[in-house]
């Protein structure tokens, strides 16, 4: 029988409020595909296993609840630990963090306001992926939601939205 491989979903940041919940980076997947999963913390320290339970995006990330840590003690105790799920327990479909770096570097036009600029980063959330455009109008974050893009043109390394209002600053610098 072959051995089961894990994959790294994200690092536990810190404590976040007194009910157990604690703000993680994630460095792969999204966190919100993994609720009800058989979830390990591994080094520094001992290996222990929880479910996730809950995931909410906070103010500078998500925020994720296990089933059996309730209390900002028991999250001290996890801080600095990495997250693994076992590779079968990852959703069909699930966009990992390499496949979000893929638009790095493509541009970016609004179907109002024209080029924006270049896709720089991406960021992960629990509720969906942001890409950092820098351009024109400064730096730009574009949540990646079926009502703003419009296309994305793999080959010509375009991406095509219809930005919401707001997302642009007030000021227009063309």
């Amino acid at each position: 029988m072959a051995a089961e491989s894990y994959v790294v979903i994200g690092h536990v940041v810190k404590p976040h409020g007194l009910s157990g919940e604690v703000s993680v980076l994630v460095t792969t997947y999204a966190l919100d595909e993994f609720v009800g999963v058989q979830t390990w913390f591994v080094p520094p320290g001992t290996v222990r296993s929880s479910r996730i339970t809950r995931v909410r995006q906070g103010p500078k990330g998500p925020l994720v609840t296990f089933e059996d840590v309730s209390t900002a003690t028991e999250a001290e105790l996890i801080r600095g630990k990495e997250l693994l799920v076992s590779s079968r327990e990852i959703p069909d479909g699930a966009a990992s963090a390499e496949q979000a770096a893929e638009t790095t570097g493509f541009t970016v036009f609004d179907s109002r306001h024209g080029s924006i600029g270049t896709v720089v980063d991406t960021i992960i959330t629990g509720a969906n992926d942001v890409w950092v455009v820098h351009g024109a109008f400064g730096e730009v974050l574009i949540p990646v939601i079926d009502e703003v893009v419009l296309c994305v043109d793999e080959e010509a390394r375009v991406i095509h939205v219809d930005l919401l209002d707001g997302l642009l600053p007030e000021k227009d610098h063309r």
